[in-house]
């Protein structure tokens, strides 16, 4: 995506990385119940969270036939936290999760943010390994913070240095991408309700 908030662009044949518009929380809220089967966001929260673009910003991937991914990152200086993150099964390995991904670090830039959070599964090693190309690094563990009692590994990136840490990343082709690279579905996903990282989390 462009430097420049709120402008789409192709990824790649067929897919588009755009906002996503109050009209999109219905199909939204469909993959979030298939993806987070335990940890679904409800749809009033969606509604809610859009509608603070002061320091919100979400974004969908789509195909001609529907929805496929959503991200959405939240910044209050000089913290950003990745809310959600997340592409459905059947588009594993073509460079979304790596292009939402890279749209939503380059958002908290364009807000200030010095840090980017986000919580990911203690059993989701292929999501932690894309985070760690980005050069996220873990600071914390919330134990039993998952609904179904796993753990939650709070990791963070530095901004200082991030274009430099993950130039490649930014610039590969999507179509060459290591499918192992890419996790499918579940990604980064915060409880309802939940808040950034504390002082005393990142320990």
């Amino acid at each position: 995506m462009s430097g420049v908030s709120g402008q789409a662009r192709m990824l790649g044949p067929g897919v588009t990385v755009r906002d996503m518009l109050p009209a999109d929380i219905p199909a939204v809220h469909e993959l979030e119940v298939r993806l987070f089967p335990v940890d679904a966001w409800p749809v009033q929260m969606f509604v809610d969270e859009l509608s603070q673009p002061e320091t919100r910003r979400y974004l969908i991937a789509e195909t001609p036939d529907g929805i496929i991914g959503y991200a959405g990152v939240m910044c209050i200086e000089p913290i950003a936290d990745v809310q959600t993150i997340a592409v459905i099964p059947e588009y594993e390995g073509k460079g979304i999760g790596t292009a939402l991904l890279t749209e939503l670090i380059n958002e908290s830039r364009r807000r200030g943010a010095a840090d980017v959070l986000l919580e990911v599964r203690a059993d989701n090693p292929r999501a932690q390994q894309l985070y760690r190309r980005f050069g996220f690094e873990q600071i914390h563990v919330r134990r039993n913070y998952y609904r179904d009692g796993v753990d939650a590994l709070i990791m963070r990136l530095e901004l200082a240095d991030v274009l430099t840490v993950h130039q490649d990343i930014v610039h590969q082709d999507p179509a060459h991408e290591d499918p192992q690279q890419d996790p499918a579905g579940q990604q980064a996903h915060q409880q309802p309700g939940d808040t950034t990282a504390t002082e005393a989390d990142q320990q």
